[in-house]
């Protein structure tokens, strides 16, 4: 059974709406593993950035929201493909997620680096691990690493954040801009 996970739950005090400072990270240098797909972007709040990866799939970060790894041609893809199914806590905040939600701080967002992530390649997997999450969760944390045989990390390496506002309150605030290193690791081609 899967074990619940304790949310974080440190909160903010009430804080001034001016800009707050960038917060530029340096303690988790980003890496690239040989044979990885490895490179750096920059999102702004209401902006997307896009990447492709491979002739099906893209990687995708949007400010407030996240990152994702979907297709590249969603009209003629048959499911989702979302690495939101590989990445437990579910119903809670977790790594793809950059919003300041849950009781998280904009601080808190662009501190949590690097963020570790998986994802399912192709259909099949993403509707197995689906199935499995509905049906039996046993069965989907033993299968967890089978079907999303995609893996990767985001290295938050600077950014700025504000409490003039925010998408869930002030005081949680929101991350203006960011820039960011991604390492992808694709199953082989079969």
């Amino acid at each position: 059974m899967i074990v619940g996970f304790a949310l974080l739950g440190t909160f903010a005090a009430a804080q001034s709406p001016k800009k707050m400072p960038r917060i530029k990270s340096a303690a988790n240098p980003p890496q690239c593993a040989q044979g990885s797909i490895c490179f750096s972007g920059e999102a702004r709040e209401g902006q997307e950035y896009r990447r492709n990866l491979s002739a099906d799939l893209d990687f995708v970060l949007r400010l407030p929201g996240g990152f994702d790894v979907v297709p590249n041609q969603p009209a003629t893809t048959t499911c989702k493909l979302s690495l939101s199914v590989a990445n437990p806590p579910l119903r809670a905040h977790n790594d793809t997620e950059i919003d300041a939600a849950y009781d998280w701080t904009a601080e808190q967002e662009v501190e949590t680096s690097p963020r570790e992530f998986r994802f399912p390649t192709n259909c099949a997997d993403y509707e197995g691990l689906y199935e499995l999450l509905q049906s039996d969760p046993e069965k989907y944390v033993a299968n967890l690493s089978s079907l999303a045989k995609g893996q990767g990390r985001l290295w938050i390496t600077d950014s700025r954040v504000t409490h003039s506002h925010g998408d869930i309150s002030r005081e949680n605030g929101a991350v203006e801009w960011m820039r960011f290193t991604v390492e992808i690791k694709l199953p082989p081609p079969q």
